[in-house]
């Protein structure tokens, strides 16, 4: 039986909002973990707690905390749903805009960053907009991100999210529709498996569908709820030997993300960490 390696494995910082950067490396680390994938929101890093003018030096700040202490960028997840004002699909040509001003700067963080996706986003359209009118400008939004990232050499992944947090991708036909007509090798599937399980659809879906999935969000819930691993009742076990099965080699999200964690967020890792080295999927660092 095949198996993943714990060393494809890393989590998504956003658990750590409510603590320093510095807090949140050093814990990482401490589980045993290699992979950041790196939330870009404050007060870590985002768009808006650094200026411009200062906001090189504190990309490569971050890459040296994370170098010294042996952890390497997966993903940089810059915030941009609903939470901040960026929306690259929006009605209002100046949002839209400035949305893909901040974009083009966070793909350029990624590059320096060495990390190997930036997270893409599709934008979004409010409940009362025209869906097709929204579903154009996010295409071409994600035409322009897709030229600028080839420009640059830097590789995007994109995930279907939940029905609440998008209009426009929720689910692998909606994720589908955007990937194919922009059409680019800059910008690939990532299957997250909570918003998977929210939409009755498992990984194994998404590979009927796309082939390839180059990146995964995983986490439990009940189906949603983003909760760390034996807190919900998803059948994670099942989704990793669909992983292992196929022989998946890219990286793995631990995308813990439930304000009942975020006092606390350690505590949560440990657990997440110890629930990797007893499952059955997954192989130590060493084989």
């Amino acid at each position: 039986m095949g198996k993943l390696n714990v060393s494809q494995f890393g989590v998504m910082s956003v658990l750590y909002q409510q603590y320093s950067l510095e807090y949140c490396l050093d814990s990482l680390a401490a589980n045993g973990f290699h992979y950041v994938d790196f939330w870009g929101g404050a007060s870590h890093y985002c768009a808006f707690d650094t200026p411009l003018s200062e906001r090189r030096k504190r990309v490569r700040e971050i890459r040296k905390m994370m170098d010294d202490r042996g952890l390497e960028m997966s993903v940089f997840t810059a915030e941009q749903i609903c939470l901040y004002p960026i929306n690259v699909a929006s009605s209002n040509p100046y949002v839209r805009r400035n949305s893909l001003d901040i974009v083009k700067r966070y793909l350029e963080d990624t590059k320096e960053f060495g990390a190997e996706y930036y997270f893409a986003q599709m934008g979004y359209s409010l409940f009362d907009e025209d869906r097709e009118e929204a579903y154009k400008r996010s295409i071409d939004a994600l035409c322009r991100m897709t030229e600028y990232a080839g420009d640059i050499g830097v590789k995007m992944v994109m995930e279907q999210l939940q029905p609440y947090e998008c209009n426009l991708c929720y689910d692998k036909k909606t994720l589908k529709r955007l990937i194919d007509a922009v059409n680019s090798p800059y910008l690939t599937a990532c299957v997250d498996c909570v918003a998977a399980a929210a939409a009755g659809e498992t990984p194994q879906d998404y590979y009927d569908t796309f082939g390839t999935i180059n990146h995964v969000h995983i986490a439990d819930g009940t189906p949603t709820g983003h909760m760390v691993p034996g807190d919900g009742t998803n059948p994670l076990n099942d989704y990793l030997k669909i992983f292992a099965e196929k022989g998946y080699q890219g990286s793995v999200t631990l995308e813990i993300n439930n304000q009942m964690y975020f006092d606390n967020p350690d505590r949560a890792v440990q657990r997440a960490a110890r629930w990797l080295r007893e499952n059955p999927y997954v192989e130590s660092e060493d084989k």
